[in-house]
């Protein structure tokens, strides 16, 4: 469970609505395993998986990891409206619930985009015969003084 504090920092504390949405989100995507499903999900793990398994297995080990981030994008959207405070004013979002679901989002396409990475250098090492096709190198940010592309965050 992320520390719901930090978001809270010199604003208000979370509503008991959004604090259920955010467990409910919590619920889907960390509690259940599926987030941990990624995090040593790079190019070497899928040669790896194609090595042992085979390139049919590797496929299918794929097709579910897409799966897998279908339901985190499905619980995002779930939580973007389950967390809405309504007001006399407006419906709006409070300040610490635009916080988290920001944070929220960015893991959600920095996970997403790693797996968009991975896949399409093994479909292209595929093509190429080989584990040497190793383009697109993967890039996050842009690293101004050393002018270059990294992979950082």
């Amino acid at each position: 469970m992320a520390d719901l504090e930090i978001y809270e920092h010199e604003t208000e504390a979370f509503t008991p609505g959004e604090t259920r949405a955010i467990f409910d989100f919590e619920a889907a995507v960390h509690n259940s395993g599926l987030k941990c499903c990624f995090d040593a999900f790079d190019v070497e793990h899928v040669r790896w998986h194609e090595t042992e398994f085979g390139q049919d297995a590797t496929r299918d080990m794929l097709r579910e990891h897409a799966k897998m981030l279908n339901t985190w994008y499905l619980a995002i959207d779930a939580l973007l409206g389950d967390i809405l405070t309504c007001t006399s004013e407006a419906t709006r979002y409070s300040t610490a619930a635009a916080r988290y679901v920001r944070a929220a989002a960015d893991e959600y396409h920095r996970t997403r985009q790693n797996f968009e990475h991975v896949t399409t250098a093994w479909s292209l090492a595929l093509l190429a015969g080989g584990a040497d096709a190793d383009y697109p190198p993967l890039t996050r940010a842009v690293n101004y003084p050393m002018q270059s592309l990294t992979d950082e965050q």
